[in-house]
């Protein structure tokens, strides 16, 4: 049987419900997989292919660069735009179905937590989506460094908090958050060196200028930064492990 709870009415008469398996939106079920699988996938493919064509196009300033210099004018920034503006509210969605299915099982604060880290991160990945590194610098820092921070917490928070969890995706879980604390310390320290750099260099309002002055540091930071990228959704990857899991429990 299926269990159905409004959470919402938009402006224009559309409910959205929510089912024992995903949403319900103007009455089309929106399945937690689809939902969970976007959330991970959709990165993954959008985030290389904004690289690629990057660097193909001949807008490389060097290589390595840093993912977010992908979302340069042109084809590439459309579509890093457009995909991260979208699995921004898609993990925001993943994150409070996470919450609203385990609360059924073992209700803790834990679990609330995890769903605010959740929230905060979708909330902070689709704010950079918009904030370019070249026109919007510090905003860009702002929210991409929340987006790692917190995106970190919330796989740790989440492998405590979820009951019953699958041991394949407990073990995928272990080993991603190591790479991403192990990338991001690296990365961290990296930066920092750049960034006694630009003491030497001085902070040039040329975004490109700045990062053609510190690409030594680049040249390690970077490579930490894709890490830190594959870790994190290898986090995200885990969490369908456990979903899967859970439907097929409630489908038994």
């Amino acid at each position: 049987m299926k269990v159905i709870d409004t959470i919402g009415h938009g402006t224009f008469g559309v409910a959205v419900r929510n089912a024992s398996n995903g949403f319900i939106i103007g009455g089309k079920l929106i399945p937690d997989r689809l939902i969970i699988r976007t959330s991970w996938l959709l990165p993954t493919i959008v985030v290389p292919i904004s690289m690629i064509i990057h660097a193909l196009a001949g807008n490389a300033r060097d290589f390595p660069f840093f993912i977010s210099e992908a979302d340069y004018p042109g084809l590439e920034r459309l579509i890093f735009t457009t995909g991260l503006a979208i699995s921004g509210p898609v993990q925001m969605l993943f994150a409070y179905r996470m919450w609203f299915e385990y609360r059924k099982i073992r209700p803790s604060k834990l679990l609330t937590l995890a769903l605010c880290c959740g929230l905060f991160t979708g909330a902070n990945l689709f704010v950079m989506s918009f904030s370019d590194m070249y026109d919007h610098f510090v905003l860009h820092v702002i929210t991409a460094s929340m987006v790692f921070q917190v995106g970190m917490v919330w796989a740790v928070v989440s492998h405590f908090a979820i009951p019953n969890a699958n041991l394949r995706g407990k073990r995928l879980r272990r080993l991603s958050i190591l790479v991403s604390v192990v990338s991001y310390i690296i990365m961290n320290n990296a930066v920092v060196k750049a960034i006694n750099d630009l003491e030497e260099y001085g902070l040039s309002d040329d975004t490109i200028f700045t990062l053609d002055r510190i690409q030594h540091a680049i040249d390690v930071a970077a490579y930490a930064e894709y890490a830190l990228f594959v870790g994190l959704i290898l986090c995200l990857y885990s969490f369908e492990q456990d979903f899967n899991a859970l439907s097929k429990s409630v489908e038994e």
